[in-house]
């Protein structure tokens, strides 16, 4: 996992989709679910704090230049998640979307075909592609 990306997480089974991975420590990770793209800054309206040793999983959304596909999950049982702590360490940029109406600050997200872009406006996320925009769902 890199910081300031946007994954699809399924933590003790329940659904935190489209959120920031805002922080990586030792034993524990935080993130965002509920985060507003802006034009200058983005707002991130809470913190969500999990163990490594909970049952994580990452939800992979098949998406590509329009066409969707079934969303696939990472199997529990396949790896263990622990955290390797350093001086330097890889974190995602945020990055430009021009809108038809405005420039935002968005993300990356990681889905089953690489890093995408995605954006949050009023509490709805946009998966972004040269072919349009297109209204995700949340849960």
């Amino acid at each position: 996992m890199v910081n300031n990306g946007v994954y699809d997480f399924v933590i003790d089974g329940k659904k935190y989709f489209q959120s920031i991975l805002l922080k990586i420590e030792k034993d524990k990770f935080y993130i965002s679910r509920n985060w507003e793209s802006g034009k200058e800054e983005e707002k991130i309206i809470d913190t969500l704090r999990f163990s490594v040793d909970q049952k994580i999983q990452v939800r992979l959304v098949s998406i590509n230049n329009g066409v969707g596909g079934i969303p696939f999950r990472t199997k529990t049982e396949d790896y263990i998640v622990s955290t390797v702590l350093a001086d330097q360490y890889c974190k995602l940029k945020h990055v430009k979307i021009n809108s038809k109406e405005s420039i935002y600050l968005g993300h990356f997200y990681f889905t089953a075909y690489g890093l995408k872009e995605i954006k949050m406006v009023k509490g709805k996320p946009y998966f972004v592609e040269p072919r349009g925009e297109y209204l995700m769902r949340r849960n």
